[in-house]
This record gives C-alpha cells, sequence and structure tokens, in this order.
C-alpha cells in the first residue's frame, strides 16, 4: 500500500499529473488541491454512516467525497468487500451538505428493498430468483474470472452466470438491459 506524497500518511487513491510533474496523493490531499484551485469550499462531511436493510440489519457505509472540474461526487461503499455502493453528483458550488443527504437517502432507499430471493432445492443445491421481476445491481470485476463481471445485489455478489440461470426462469420473454452511471437516479 503506498502513502500519500503529500501528507505521507494516507493511502493513494489519485495519480494527478500536472505539466511538469506527477504526483500520488490520498483522496483528502486531492480534494485540498482540487478545491483550492476550482475555489470550492470543503465542508465538514462525516467519514461514515449506518442504516438499515430490508431485513432490519445495520450496514455501516465509508463516505468519499471527490472535487474535479465536472462537479463533486460523493460515493457511500459499505464496509465490506462486495458490499452495497452508493453515489450522487452536484455541480461545484453545490450545498455539500445537501448532497451528502440526498446521499443518504438514496442509500436507506437502496437497501430497504430485497430484489433476490435465495433458497435451497430439495437435493441441496442454492439457487436465487429475482423477487420483483427485475433489479438493480453495481457491475464489479470478477478477479477469479476475468472474463465476466460480478453484479452486486442486495448487497451480495453473483456471478454472471448465477445472473444468467436467474434470467433463464424468463425464457421467451423480452429483455431491455441499459447501463446507467453511478450518480444517476433509477425511478
Amino acid at each position: 500500500m503506498n502513502k500519500c506524497e503529500q501528507c505521507g500518511t494516507n493511502e493513494v487513491k489519485v495519480h494527478l499529473n500536472r505539466e511538469l510533474d506527477s504526483i500520488y496523493l490520498c483522496i483528502d490531499c486531492y480534494n485540498m488541491i482540487m478545491g483550492e484551485e476550482l475555489e470550492v469550499d470543503l465542508e465538514p462531511l462525516i467519514d461514515s454512516f449506518s442504516a438499515k436493510d430490508f431485513q432490519g440489519k445495520s450496514r455501516t457505509f465509508f463516505v468519499e467525497r471527490r472535487i474535479a472540474p465536472e462537479g463533486i461526487c460523493l460515493e457511500a461503499t459499505e464496509n465490506l468487500e462486495f458490499g452495497y455502493k452508493f453515489a450522487v453528483h452536484g455541480e461545484l458550488l453545490s450545498n455539500q451538505i445537501e448532497l451528502l443527504n440526498k446521499l443518504i437517502a438514496k442509500t436507506r432507499k437502496g437497501i430497504s428493498v430485497q430484489q433476490i430471493e435465495s433458497d435451497v432445492f430439495p437435493n441441496g443445491l442454492e439457487y436465487h430468483t429475482m423477487i420483483h421481476d427485475h433489479f438493480t445491481g453495481l457491475i464489479d470485476y470478477d478477479e477469479n474470472f476475468n472474463e465476466s463481471p460480478l453484479v452486486i445485489i442486495d448487497g451480495k455478489s453473483f456471478t454472471w452466470e448465477e445472473v444468467g440461470k436467474m434470467v433463464m426462469a424468463y425464457e421467451g420473454f423480452q429483455i431491455r438491459l441499459k447501463i446507467y452511471d453511478a450518480t444517476d437516479d433509477l425511478e
């Protein structure tokens, strides 16, 4: 794990290339530099929050802010390897507390409804089904099989093969697949 070249303490998350130099930074130092260059004040934000999912289980999310010329992005990432992840985007001069509240509301809404039900056949094989004939998930990298992605649904990872088996229950039906940015609101 590399340390930030500016503060020397935090983990490197950004490689910033400038005209004559290149520097590896943690997200806090990167945001400080971008805030100065773009004249954006960094409002104090919480580092994490917890929310209850559809089962009443408390889940903890870490908040990360990224300042860029296009605006401010806030992400809530669950403290699990393949957990939930939510993001919102705002203008550079947007109220960052309101943006954080939007992120928390999006997270609470996203974890409040179960989309996949898992059960076991009499022979002991586990299976998964879509509860409402659709799901919303996050595409992630599968380091065990780089030929196809993982899909994170209900805070759990499913292989592309498992997703395919869920879809096979709808053989003969039509399907529409549409990809959205993580910051988009899906209604």
